[in-house]
């Protein structure tokens, strides 16, 4: 035969520990009593009246085991509606903070443009009257007053 594999979700995997674990902890209850009865010399009968009173501790141990989640749980749902809350304000805050933001960086990209246009326009101007200076169209003056000379006839 061979070993077959079975997909199990972890809960099953958490109910088949606390079942083996329950089992065990039984057993071992039971094997150190019997254990104890042989050392006294006594003879090993099962003692119906304690294996019941061993379940109802057990049933005991479970029901207060599950009034504490019970009311873990309860907590919970008194929480929840708290945490929707805070939920949906987070939301409606990033919402904000994202409009915020787009605005912030387009007003950003529109101070970056327009310094751009600034600087080539100074830039054009400066190459412009270069290229005019260098052609003649600008005429360029002595340090001193032009003085035309005179011609005598």
């Amino acid at each position: 035969m061979s070993p077959t594999i079975k997909m199990t979700s972890p809960v099953n995997l958490f109910f088949r520990e606390a079942q083996a674990t329950m089992t065990c902890d039984s057993l071992s209850t039971d094997t150190a009593r019997d254990k104890t009865d042989m050392e006294q010399g006594g003879v090993v009968e099962a003692a119906p009246q304690d294996k019941m009173q061993a379940l109802r501790d057990q049933v005991d141990e479970v029901k207060e085991e599950m009034k504490i989640n019970v009311e873990r749980i309860v907590e919970r749902g008194e929480k929840l509606p708290g945490l929707l809350d805070k939920a949906e304000k987070m939301k409606k805050e990033g919402e904000d903070f994202s409009k915020t933001s787009r605005k912030v960086a387009r007003a950003y990209w529109w101070k970056n443009a327009k310094l751009v246009v600034f600087i080539v326009v100074v830039v054009l101007i400066v190459v412009l009257i270069i290229i005019l200076l260098a052609t003649g169209v600008i005429p360029v003056s002595a340090s001193g007053p032009a003085v035309t000379p005179t011609i005598k006839p």
